[in-house]
């Protein structure tokens, strides 16, 4: 009787999730962005993780940095821990199979694209703030993909030639 319970609770929850499940399309999102003359960031988090609500809450809420992402990214979130499938570069996989594929299955995950879908800088982590806050080094982030620093340098000596705008 115990057994036939969980069996239907956990139909129940697999259902939930199914119907609560959408698809995340990276190709079309490039797309996008590549029309607006913008990257694609796409931020990797999951349920019950500390350091991705922290950084939701402090880093992605902050007045500067939200603005920021506004006006030069295409923004698309995806919760590892929800049912949701993500198209890239045709192939259609689970947003943590995604996540692995790419190589950043640490959360939270920073990732950005440019207009070919080539992933360009991914960031892993979010930062205590002892050395720099987390928010200001992100602004560095966004600063070198806006300006497409990429093609010229790496993030690690861009960063030391940013002057602090937060």
């Amino acid at each position: 009787m115990i057994k036939k319970i969980v069996i239907n609770i956990i139909t129940l929850l697999t259902l939930q999730l199914t119907l609560n499940a959408k698809d995340i399309n990276i190709d079309s999102l490039v797309q996008q962005a590549q029309k607006e003359h913008k990257h694609l960031f796409v931020w990797l988090h999951k349920d019950g993780c500390g350091y991705c609500e922290n950084m939701r809450e402090f880093t992605l809420k902050n007045d500067v940095v939200k603005a920021y992402i506004a006006k030069h990214f295409i923004y698309q979130h995806i919760n590892v821990s929800k049912g949701d499938d993500v198209i890239y570069k045709g192939l259609t996989t689970t947003a943590r199979k995604f996540a692995q594929k790419l190589g950043y299955d640490f959360y939270p995950s920073s990732l950005f694209f440019n207009e070919k879908a080539e992933l360009v800088l991914a960031d892993v982590g979010f930062m205590d703030g002892r050395k720099l806050s987390h928010e200001e080094k992100f602004y560095k982030i966004l600063n070198f993909m806006d300006a497409k620093r990429y093609k010229e340098i790496d993030f690690d000596e861009y960063q030391f030639t940013f002057d602090k705008e937060l």
